[in-house]
């Protein structure tokens, strides 16, 4: 309400677009995610990350350039993506011409760490997660 109120622009001045909008695992609608494809169209850069997901796994991921298609294909020295996703850091990408945050159910907050991000009524979802890149091999 606050952030159709202020015309849809959040304090820090980012702009809401009410038919592409990222809610993050509290229920709060944040700002739409920049790097690595978080909905941005920017491709995370070819080249090897070392990563984690701040548990038990640090690896390093090799991101390959681009084919044909635009498609890059990652992956992980050690373990599967789970093995280094921030579990409790989540976010869901709702898009649609009849999606709105008015229809999201607050009970459905906070989401369990791992959980998926909850339906929205008349929303496409895209589910999330976080891993953290903790430094760039050279």
């Amino acid at each position: 309400d606050r952030l159709r109120a202020a015309g849809g622009v959040a304090r820090s001045g980012w702009k809401f677009d009410g038919s592409d909008w990222y809610v993050e695992e509290h229920g709060l609608i944040m700002e739409k995610p920049t790097g690595g494809d978080g909905g941005s169209g920017e491709q995370l850069k070819p080249g090897k990350y070392i990563v984690t997901g701040d548990r038990q796994v640090t690896t390093v991921l090799t991101v390959s350039a681009p084919d044909a298609d635009g498609s890059s294909r990652w992956q992980l020295d050690e373990g599967k993506l789970f093995d280094v996703t921030h579990l409790p850091c989540r976010t869901g990408r709702y898009s649609g011409p009849d999606c709105s945050p008015a229809k999201a159910r607050l009970s459905d907050f906070p989401v369990e760490p791992g959980a998926l991000m909850p339906p929205v009524e008349g929303c496409k979802k895209q589910d999330y997660a976080v891993l953290f890149v903790v430094g760039v091999e050279a």
